[in-house]
């Protein structure tokens, strides 16, 4: 295997491209002179500098001294092994530590439940309106039913919105749904997911997520969703109150 392919592949494991291409370039030349293992890497000098340190630090490159001259010897790729296994500790321990600082944290945050102050955040992406989608279902209870306004069409493009389905049912939580399709009739596994389902003839441009107390707002723009939650009784109760008015005159 060619040594730029093994640099690549080497990233997978958390390695920068720089940091994969110095390592394999001195383990591959043995013990050297940084201009040397620059050279290899393709990048220059002064970053091969740079890029050595940071390897000396992560335990996988030493110095060495051949008679007045500084040379850098990559450690064996068991090392690797042993970095990521320190990391892998310190992951638990600051999870740990977390655990302990969340309810400081929780007593320090501006918006709780009971605030009259809605609480508004945003995400972006796809990814981003899967963590919101995630948070809502996190912080829902067993019994709560979600009440639902969408697009199943754009929905189903993605697997979040199935997936977040199947998260939910799991914790006991079903949803009423109003939809829009070109399908007149949906899967029998999207009815397994709700309680309700009121199709309309409009096509949705977003989709409206409504949990007791809290309420999501997401685009159908691809890379360019954008998510919004918003935490306020209040306000959700009104949103809550018009998907029931909504419900009901559609199906008269």
């Amino acid at each position: 295997m060619q040594i730029s392919e093994l640099a690549a592949q080497l990233q997978s494991v958390g390695f920068t491209d720089k940091q994969a291409r110095v390592y394999v370039a001195a383990l591959f030349l043995g013990p050297s002179a940084v201009q040397k293992i620059a050279s290899q890497a393709e990048i220059n000098r002064a970053t091969a500098y740079v890029i050595l340190d940071e390897l000396a630090k992560m335990g996988l490159v030493s110095e060495s001294q051949e008679g007045k001259k500084t040379v850098y010897v990559a450690e064996p790729p068991e090392a690797i092994g042993r970095y990521l296994d320190k990391q892998k500790n310190e992951i638990i321990s600051r999870s740990d530590e977390l655990k302990n600082l969340l309810p400081k944290l929780r007593e320090t945050s501006r918006a709780t439940d009971g605030d009259d102050a809605p609480q508004v955040r945003f995400y972006k992406g796809l990814e981003g309106s899967n963590q919101l989608s995630q948070e809502l279902i996190r912080k829902a209870k067993k019994g709560d039913v979600l009440y639902s306004v969408g697009n199943y069409d754009e929905a189903k493009k993605g697997d979040a919105s199935m997936s977040g389905a199947n998260r939910r049912i799991k914790k006991g939580i079903y949803a009423e749904t109003i939809y829009y399709s070109r399908d007149t009739k949906l899967s029998a596994q999207k009815k397994s997911l709700v309680k309700k389902l009121t199709r309309v003839d409009k096509e949705f441009q977003a989709e409206i997520n409504l949990y007791p107390n809290r309420a999501s707002f997401i685009t159908y723009a691809g890379d360019k969703t954008v998510g919004v939650l918003i935490e306020s009784p209040k306000i959700v109760e009104t949103l809550r109150q018009l998907f029931e008015l909504a419900e009901k005159n559609n199906r008269q």
